[in-house]
């Protein structure tokens, strides 16, 4: 399986690549790198002998000769390709004739016996680079190689085992197995299921009835067929009873599935592997049935946590679930924390290291790093949380002179009053708490109120410390009752401090040490937006000396802190100078720009009137345009305003070019930055923007730390810089692709061109040096300067970008912003 094959032949075949998907992108059909696929199958049909010239004397009966060819055959062999030839037909059928007539040349410039040697190791290798180019949300999802090597290496079966694959993708546990294993595998999309039956067949698979076109949810195996191995990666969350009325079940989404019906249909001894999302580990009501089930009757065998960022197509962290029918360990269960075995090449390339862990599983011992086994006792106790984190708890080292309390000892839930509430109140928000080990009294007066219509709504009357437990950090405030209450919901909870065992600022501090934020790590739940149960919180551990000594370190802290504020004060006070110099020179230049900047507004507006009120002759006019230019004249028209409202918001900044200190930060929603994308228009453009945009759950309640005009700056110099080099004159291939994903609590932002690579010799520190361009006729050598600076103003200094090593797209910029929570 993706064996090294000699360097020049390594060669051959990326130069071959590089004028194939040169061809594609010439070919007006083929606007997307999805259709690129159709390589596979004109290597395995050449591979195979069935492409001749004579074959291709005419673009128009190629593929219906091919077809015709297959079906008189009628041997395996003929069966095996005609299925997967009508698949690719369309795509072939779109080909100009010019252009399958250099497609041919490419493929028969190549040595037939090196590629048949060879083939297996460079159809993965093509379909690889295709899949990695698309990005997470495009084309056919292709699950890594180190990831199947190792769930293969967790079934650890005998030759002759049954095997069956339900939502199998593109066969790639078929493809690992062994020949000998007897492996049935279903896939319900057809695309999929035609280039997985390549994959199969170039690994000299059979094909015909052991991996079939199918819906493994309505198409389950009988009762009576039972399997030594079910092993799958479904489709995350989807939901059962919503797309599938006629299937009769308590199952909501297809992990649920998954896990019931392959139970039922493991033999005595049989074991069923499945790669799932994290939050089956947590997730109450039917999920958590079916852990009580797992656990109860000893079923559960093994728990592999995974980061996220392991598969292309979603970011989101995974688990390896090993359910047993046979277990070794009875009455225990192996839990792994495999993050260590993981090496990250970028925040969206990240490689398991799968012999390192194939290693610690055949020679298990517990670690209290990274393995543990844990008694079914234990995980009852737990209420079936199988979390991983959660059975890794370190335990708390402490000093002679300190004692260690849980936080239930100390501190006493506020329920609050609720209901019989006023109209208005102050309502608290996480982000009104501090975050701060001196500064962290809530500042009431700087709170919104607003209307309490809310039901989950509560009022506190009284002085406590609020903690809140969604998201990463307590945020540890202190509220000090005076005559005015707060309102809160439950994404933050109220205590009283029991002061005649803490002191109140001592416990603010401690409450960011790191050993605490290690126990919080551990017990927080949930994905997109984790939380803490209240329960679990009150177990966390805490330190405490004698009062005295919490008395003398809080005061040692605040005299520091005190030194610090007059040295930013000096600071600030020299500063603000400069800049009051800088303003008063740049107010003048300001008001001179201010009509004409108004007056192209203002006519922008009377146009907008004037065209949509006229309606007559303006339609005939406005589709005169749009043939002529691509796009409407109302969306011109709004385009005009956009970007002065852009320049005017750049002019308000200051004199000296782009002062980044003078755009303040906030949170934005990752649905407004999924706006932001959606509104970047191909006018002036000499490409197309293909937009794939982030998904996921709660896009509105988080976002990043950055600044709209900014934002918008970075991802217009970027564009701007594809228009210049990247590409000579418009053409139908022309794309500049812009993803956004989320791994690890990042939003991975990347934007990738087709068009020409840069110069050989200049590489990202060029690039970002001021006055420096890749092309001195056509550039001033701001553009990338100001990328990276407002790269490192959003906390993402180390940005990547990414030459030449794509065959389809030559130019990769990735950049790598933190989320965070709004409230």
């Amino acid at each position: 399986m993706m064996k090294e094959f000699k360097v020049e032949e390594q060669l051959l075949l990326d130069k071959a690549i590089w004028k194939l998907s040169d061809i594609l992108r010439s070919e007006s059909g083929f606007s997307s790198t999805n259709d690129y696929y159709v390589v596979l199958f004109l290597l395995s049909a050449y591979k195979d002998g069935l492409l001749s010239d004579q074959l291709f004397d005419g673009h128009e009966k190629l593929i219906e000769r091919l077809i015709n060819q297959l079906d008189v055959s009628k041997s395996d062999f003929s069966i095996q390709y005609f299925h997967i030839a009508h698949s690719f037909e369309p795509l072939i059928q779109r080909l100009s004739k010019d252009g399958l007539r250099d497609i041919f040349n490419v493929l028969f410039s190549i040595n037939r016996q090196v590629l048949t040697e060879n083939f297996p190791d460079m159809f993965d290798s093509v379909l690889y680079r295709i899949s990695q180019s698309q990005g997470g949300y495009a084309g056919q999802f292709i699950q890594p190689l180190e990831l199947t090597r190792f769930i293969c290496t967790l079934a650890d079966l005998k030759k002759d085992a049954k095997v069956f694959n339900p939502f199998s993708g593109l066969a790639s546990f078929g493809v690992y197995l062994n020949p000998d294993q007897k492996y049935f595998g279903q896939e319900l999309n057809r695309d999929t299921w035609a280039l997985g039956a390549l994959r199969l067949m170039a690994y000299g698979r059979q094909v015909s009835s052991n991996y079939v076109c199918a819906d493994s949810i309505s198409h389950w195996p009988s009762e009576s067929q039972k399997f030594d191995l079910i092993i799958s990666n479904p489709p995350f969350g989807l939901r059962i009873n919503t797309q599938r009325g006629e299937i009769q079940s308590t199952n909501r989404t297809v992990e649920q599935f998954l896990i019931e019906k392959g139970i039922q249909s493991l033999s005595a001894n049989g074991k069923l592997i499945a790669l799932l999302p994290k939050g089956f580990l947590f997730k109450e009501n039917y999920d958590q049935q079916l852990r009580k089930l797992l656990v109860d009757e000893d079923l559960l065998d093994t728990v592999i946590s995974l980061p996220g960022g392991l598969l292309s197509n979603t970011g989101i962290p995974l688990i390896i679930l090993v359910i047993n029918k046979n277990k070794e360990r009875t009455g225990k269960v192996r839990f792994i924390k495999a993050d260590k075995f993981v090496d990250e090449r970028s925040s969206r390339d990240k490689v398991l290291n799968d012999f390192a862990l194939s290693s610690l599983i055949l020679d298990f011992k517990e670690d209290d790093d990274v393995s543990r086994l844990v008694d079914n006792a234990e995980i009852q106790a737990f209420d079936y949380n199988l979390d991983v984190p959660r059975y890794f708890q370190k335990k708390i080292e402490h000093a002679k002179n300190e004692q260690l309390f849980k936080l239930k000892d100390i501190l006493e839930y506020i329920r609050g009053q609720k209901g019989n509430l006023p109209e208005n109140g102050k309502f608290v928000r996480i982000r009104n708490l501090k975050d701060d080990k001196v500064d962290y009294t809530l500042d009431i007066y700087n709170i919104e109120e607003i209307g309490l219509t809310r039901p989950d709504i509560h009022l506190v009357s009284e002085s406590c410390i609020l903690l809140a437990v969604r998201w990463k950090t307590l945020k540890p405030t202190l509220f000090e009752f005076l005559e005015e209450p707060i309102f809160k919901n439950q994404d933050i909870f109220a205590f009283r401090i029991n002061d005649t065992i803490v002191e109140k600022a001592y416990l603010i501090n401690e409450l960011h040490a790191d050993y605490i934020k290690e126990q919080l790590q551990a017990i927080r739940m949930g994905a997109a937006i984790p939380f803490i149960r209240r329960d679990d919180l009150m177990e966390v551990v805490i330190k405490l000396p004698s009062l005295e000594e919490q008395r003398a370190k809080v005061q040692a802290i605040y005299e520091l802190s005190d030194k610090i504020k007059n040295l930013q004060a000096e600071r600030d006070a020299l500063a603000l100078g400069k800049s009051i110099k800088q303003f008063n020179e740049f107010a003048s230049l300001k008001h001179t720009l201010g009509r004409p900047r108004q007056n192209i507004l203002d006519w922008s507006d009377n146009l907008l009137d004037f065209l949509i009120k006229k309606q007559e002759g303006f339609e005939s006019l406005n589709k005169s345009f749009v043939e002529f230019y691509d796009t409407d004249i109302i969306s011109v028209l709004k385009e005009i305003k956009q970007d002065v409202n852009f320049i005017t918001d750049v002019l308000e900044k200051g004199e000296n070019g782009l002062v980044l200190s003078e755009y303040e930060k906030q949170i934005i929603p990752l649905s407004d930055i999924n706006n932001i994308i959606n509104e970047l228009s191909n006018n002036g453009l000499n490409f197309k923007i293909k937009k794939l945009l982030i998904k996921g759950e709660k896009l509105k309640e988080r976002g990043i730390d950055a600044n709209i005009t900014l934002l918008k700056t970075l991802l217009d110099n970027l564009l701007t810089n594809a228009k210049k080099y990247a590409f000579d004159k418009m053409a139908s291939g022309n794309e500049v692709a812009i993803e956004l994903t989320e791994v690890d609590d990042f939003l991975s932002i990347e934007i990738r061109n087709n068009g020409k690579p840069f110069p050989k010799n200049f590489d990202r520190e060029k690039f970002i040096t001021k006055y420096s361009t890749a092309n001195s006729s056509n550039g001033s050598g701001l553009g990338g300067y100001d990328i990276h600076r407002i790269a490192t103003d959003f906390n993402n200094s180390d940005w990547i970008l990414s030459l030449s090593e794509d065959p389809f797209f030559p130019v990769k910029f990735k950049f790598k912003f933190p989320i965070t929570l709004i409230n």
